[in-house]
């Protein structure tokens, strides 16, 4: 009988133990599950667009890469997918409308435009915009010093722009999704009244609201005008300053070309200034804003000229050449045309008495160009050049002592390398080439000097440049 008892016990001891653990297994099960289901936060998507102005990559990869930081509840869109959709969109939107249907395409909670402009000062410019409905949420500006790496932008964009960006993606969403009903809260409703409260709700029914007690909502402000987002798409004034190593080979052609004299200058030293001003830009944006004036020419220095008898004369050549000038800035370069009339001459100091038979060149043409200029990096770019010069007339080579009769015309060259030492100021490392081709244009039979001449320059250059 004693052992019957005991083994009762040890059971009733097994079974009360067991609940207790089982309890608390439940209970951590319960909870593991709740913390399961517990929904995560939704990280706010930024969609940073290509901002304007002269150093946009470099701002945008300061605003890509504060917003991003892990931590702050964000996630920056890849560039090139922001770039390819604002593309297909045929630009940067400018309207809520157009702004709402970039960030839906985008899928993006937050639309981030900007620009950087100024000469000596930077003016940096940064919107946030609404993805669900394209209207501004804040707006900052920095004046800051001509630092690539914008500091100030770096450290104060968090505590300026923050507190607006967390509210991005609650205005994106429906009311319905921020608190989704639930179950549970049905049964807390209250039940449907009797037959015999059926004048409750009359006896509590609303008054139609009176137009005194509607408050009307505050008018909505006007967006700020895109004068922040000025760019004037180039500088205002660009001027190089170089020092050249200036070689020439002129030769007459055809018929007693072999009796006649060719002159050849292997070295010279001379200075060349190009100025190119947009005065314009001072008072519209618009596209004659573009439109600018060009100024360049080019003196040697020193220059003489030894004859075979070994004599020595002084030597003077220069370039002069202005007209007008119309920049077309595209998104990745600049390309240009230019109308231009200008003077060339090259004289020898000859005494009369000479019978050394070289004649002194002073051609006048008008010229045309082509030219462009592509930014490799922030600091590196590059320059052409290509022109057309129609002779008007030549001085004393078109004199009737050589081809009164003479036409030409002349091709030239430009090729350089920029590097920027600062915003403003740079090395120009470049080459030049003009070639002058012309013919005698004699009446069949009649005797002639010579039945035409060429005349080619090259020159290397290397020199500063200023952009304001």
């Amino acid at each position: 009988m004693s052992r019957v008892a005991g083994w009762v016990v040890l059971v009733l001891a097994l079974v009360v133990s067991y609940r207790p653990a089982e309890a608390a297994q439940a209970k951590k099960t319960q909870a593991q599950k709740t913390q399961t289901q517990k929904p995560q936060a939704k990280q706010t998507q930024v969609a940073v667009l290509r901002p304007e102005g002269s150093q946009a990559d470099a701002l945008r990869r300061v605003l890509t890469q504060e917003l991003g930081k892990k931590g702050r509840g964000r996630a920056v869109l890849p560039a090139k997918k922001v770039d390819a959709e604002v593309k297909r969109s045929r630009g940067v939107p400018k309207t809520d409308a157009q702004r709402q249907a970039l960030a839906k395409k985008l899928g993006a909670d937050v639309l981030i435009l900007a620009s950087v402009t100024g000469t000596k000062r930077w003016d940096v410019e940064v919107r946030a915009y609404s993805g669900k409905d394209g209207t501004l949420l804040a707006e900052e500006r920095w004046d800051v010093r001509t630092n690539r790496a914008f500091p100030e932008v770096r450290r104060e964009l968090e505590p300026r722009l923050g507190t607006a960006l967390k509210a991005g993606p609650e205005q994106r969403l429906p009311p319905a999704a921020v608190t989704p009903p639930t179950p549970v809260s049905e049964p807390e409703l209250a039940p449907p009244a009797p037959i015999a409260e059926a004048p409750r709700p009359v006896a509590a029914k609303p008054q139609a609201p009176k137009p005194t007690v509607k408050k009307e909502e505050p008018p909505v402000q006007p967006e700020p005008k895109a004068a922040g987002l000025r760019d004037l798409d180039g500088p205002i004034l660009e001027a190089v300053l170089s020092g050249q190593a200036l070689f020439r080979r002129f030769h007459f052609t055809g018929n007693n070309a072999d009796a006649l004299p060719d002159y050849s200058l292997n070295s010279a030293a001379a200075a060349s200034l190009s100025v190119v001003y947009f005065p314009l830009s001072h008072v519209t944006d618009g596209v004659v804003h573009n439109l600018g004036i060009v100024a360049r020419g080019s003196r040697a220095l020193g220059l003489s000229t030894r004859l075979p008898n070994g004599d020595t004369y002084g030597t003077t050549t220069q370039l002069l050449e202005g007209g007008l000038r119309f920049r077309l800035p595209l998104r990745w370069m600049e390309v240009y045309v230019g109308a231009l009339y200008g003077t060339h001459t090259f004289a020898v100091d000859l005494p009369p008495e000479s019978t050394f038979a070289l004649p002194d060149v002073d051609y006048r043409f008008a010229h045309v160009e082509l030219g462009l200029r592509k930014a490799l990096t922030e600091r590196w770019a590059i320059a052409a050049r290509v022109g057309y010069q129609h002779v008007l007339s030549a001085g004393e080579l078109s004199s009737d002592d050589y081809l009164p009769e003479l036409s030409g015309s002349g091709l030239d060259g430009e090729l350089a390398v920029e590097f920027a030492l600062t915003r403003m100021l740079g090395l120009r490392l470049g080459g030049e080439v003009r070639r002058y081709n012309f013919t005698a244009n004699a009446a069949q039979g009649a005797p002639v000097l010579a039945d035409g001449a060429r005349d080619l320059y090259f020159s290397g250059q290397l020199g500063v440049f200023l952009r304001l």
